[in-house]
């Protein structure tokens, strides 16, 4: 009898590469997508339900990056070790040997790809201690990628790995597909709604013969390439899933909820309106039809069927896929959390509230057209997000212009609330329908300041932006204020979000005699700032806000990056009493990733709706008014509770009024809270 692979003791590692400096390889946006989703399923508990660090992504990494982390992961699990990756991939003119591609792969320079031998061969080696592997190759050819399509060939005898099951996305000589439009690539998306949606007439544990007969079927049917398999010593056995396919039950009328009330005027208000009307209210979907150019996850409506008269959709609108899919979720998740207890609680009488979720990838032409869906879509009233500032610098003047209410757990940008001319001329508030709960970055600029000067006795700064948004606003308040604690700031520099190359800054840091680099960008340039310039010169700090707050940034910059340290705009979540009940909730609720450090924000920002829904929007009739969304956004402005992370209020500039700020160093290996 199968038995499923043991979570404590397993490990997964999803490898992926969407995209390509080589102007030869075009883009492959549906593999993002693939590793977002299989990691969330894997960590879900009614699939696999291993631990969220037990599940390692690496969407864009590099090769000894990748062969670190499968040789890492190799020592570390003792049950059974999980290899996936996605992507181009490559066969060898002379030895036939199988190379899949990463982002700086230059196809006629192979080795600069990832020689699937070398996987082989840790899995074969003595230091791998898993007693079971399986390896899923949904590889890519270039040429065949402009037309969607992708190949992986060239494994034959080389994919024999003992006590492994290989599964490949095709056949030696065919072509996997990335069909265009769609979310994930052909293959993967079959395995992908295998975990999702269970296999109907399979027994209760998915064997990965059972999951390769079901692809095998699925596939076929559809016309598409033919995966094919290799075992070896029974590992056909191997179990990695449940099956989640339950048979449909026959439709019953809807039972009145029997709920707790948890306080008085709950059980004062509890009423039903007369009858039954559908209401968006956030971020992120209405009609299928009218977003059928944009990712929607299969989840992204939450919650029960609606119990009430009214069904009102909090929207969420954050990235779902990519470097920053982890965030979103823990968004989404603690969003989720707090309409389900709105709805155990009847907190609105007569009003179901539901999440509905739209990935805009956290990018700022994405998060414009998600916004464009939210302002056209009927009885769409609020929204939860984004998370990024410069998305939400796109997104202002169009939900403005609607009268539409955001709040945003996680933006710092201070133009946002102060408008453009914040630095040196007059504050002003350039939309009050903007609302945020993080802190914005003229706290946390001159936090990392403070900090370098009076505690690390930094004194010569040399400051990098990456020219966006939320990268100049750090530096800029970063060095105001070093430049006023009595530090020199000895250069200020441009560059180009994404930049992976920092070769003339490191030489001009050392040049300058520069004791500290303040970095105001993301994490995937921020590691590969650190981890050039602490190969030059250990002894310079690297600091930055909380765009490199990520383990991405820990894996990426290395060892060198000991003593880094970021400002975090808000609270540590686990350190707050008054998050004690979120936490031990969220829990509860079973989600796949973690609540994050945004996730209490969410689900703050979520009740700040909700109660401003309660006391903004007159419902008669069961109509909601035609100023319902200008009834919230005032309501929202005077809104006023104790929540997760503090008092939750906001002041005359839509900042909240209860603003805190953390700094970490990275310590052993880990961000560590200081």
């Amino acid at each position: 009898m199968s038995e499923l692979s043991e979570p404590a003791r397993s490990r997964a590692l999803l490898i992926g590469a969407h995209s390509f400096a080589d102007p030869g390889l075009e883009p492959l946006p549906a593999v993002s997508s693939n590793l977002a989703r299989l990691a969330e399923l894997l960590r879900d508990p009614t699939v696999w339900g291993l631990a969220s660090d037990h599940v390692r992504v690496l969407p864009e990494p590099g090769r000894d990056q990748a062969l670190e982390e499968v040789a890492r992961l190799a020592e570390e699990a003792e049950d059974t070790l999980l290899v996936y990756y996605a992507g181009h991939g490559f066969v060898h003119e002379l030895s036939d040997e199988l190379y899949l591609a990463l982002p700086g792969t230059k196809p006629r320079f192979l080795p600069s790809a990832l020689r699937y031998q070398d996987i082989r061969e840790l899995l074969l080696g003595p230091q791998c201690r898993a007693r079971r592997k399986v390896v899923i190759l949904d590889c890519c050819w270039s040429g065949l990628a402009l037309n969607g399509a992708m190949s992986a060939s060239g494994l034959g005898g080389r994919s024999d790995i003992s006590g492994t099951f290989v599964l490949t996305a095709t056949s030696e000589t065919k072509a996997a597909l990335a069909p265009p439009g769609e979310t994930y690539t052909a293959f993967t998306g079959e395995l992908i709604g295998a975990l999702d949606r269970g296999i109907p007439g399979a027994p209760a544990l998915l064997t990965m013969t059972t999951l390769y007969e079901h692809l095998y079927g699925a596939l076929v049917a559809k016309g598409r390439p033919t995966p094919q398999q290799r075992n070896v010593n029974t590992a056909g056995s191997i179990t990695l899933a449940r099956n989640r396919y339950r048979e449909p039950e026959p439709e019953q009328e809807p039972k009145p909820a029997e709920g707790t009330v948890r306080s008085s005027w709950l059980r004062r208000h509890r009423g039903h309106l007369s009858r039954r009307r559908t209401v968006a209210m956030t971020a992120s979907t209405v009609l299928v039809a009218t977003l059928s150019t944009l990712p929607l996850t299969r989840d992204a409506v939450l919650g029960d069927d609606p119990k009430g008269d009214v069904s009102v959709a909090i929207g969420v609108s954050v990235p779902l896929s990519g470097q920053y899919a982890v965030l979103g979720e823990g968004i989404k998740n603690s969003a989720d959390l707090a309409v389900k207890e709105a709805n155990e609680d009847g907190v609105v009488p007569g009003v179901t509230f539901k999440v509905q979720a739209m990935d805009d990838k956290g990018q700022a032409a994405t998060g414009k057209e998600v916004a464009g869906r939210f302002v056209a879509a009927p009885g769409v009233v609020g929204l939860v997000g984004p998370l990024g500032s410069s998305v939400a610098s796109e997104t202002q003047k169009l939900l403005s212009e609607a009268r539409l209410p955001q709040i945003s757990p996680a933006n710092s940008a201070p133009a946002l609330t102060l408008g453009p001319e914040w630095v040196a001329g007059p504050r002003s508030r350039p939309y009050d329908t903007y609302f945020r709960l993080a802190a914005n970055d003229i706290e946390q600029g001159p936090a990392a300041a403070k900090y370098l000067y009076e505690w690390d006795e930094r004194r010569r700064a040399y400051v990098i932006d990456d020219n966006r948004t939320y990268g100049r606003s750090l530096a800029e308040t970063f060095a105001a204020e070093f430049r006023a604690k009595g530090g020199g700031v000895v250069a200020e520099s441009h560059v180009d979000a994404g930049q992976d190359e920092f070769g003339e800054e490191v030489q001009r840091a050392r040049e300058l005699d520069a004791d500290v680099v303040y970095f105001g960008g993301d994490a995937g340039a921020g590691a590969a700032l650190s981890r050039q310039l602490h190969a030059a010169d250990p002894d310079i700090r690297v600091a930055g806000g909380d765009g490199i707050f990520s383990d991405g940034y820990l894996s990426d910059a290395g060892s060198g990056a000991e003593g880094d340290i970021c400002t975090v705009g808000g609270a540590d979540t686990a350190s707050l009493p008054s998050a004690e009940n979120f936490i031990a909730e969220y829990g509860k609720a079973g989600y796949s990733a973690p609540y994050g450090a945004y996730g209490g924000y969410a689900y703050d920002a979520t009740w700040a709706l909700i109660r401003a829904f309660k006391e903004g929007v007159d419902i008669t009739g069961g109509e909601l008014p035609p100023t319902a969304r200008e009834d919230l956004r005032k309501a929202v402005q005077s809104v006023e509770f104790d929540g997760a992370m503090g008092r939750v209020g906001f002041d005359r500039f839509g900042d909240a009024v209860t603003r805190q700020m953390e700094i970490y160093q990275v310590s052993g290996g880990h961000w560590k809270r200081v």
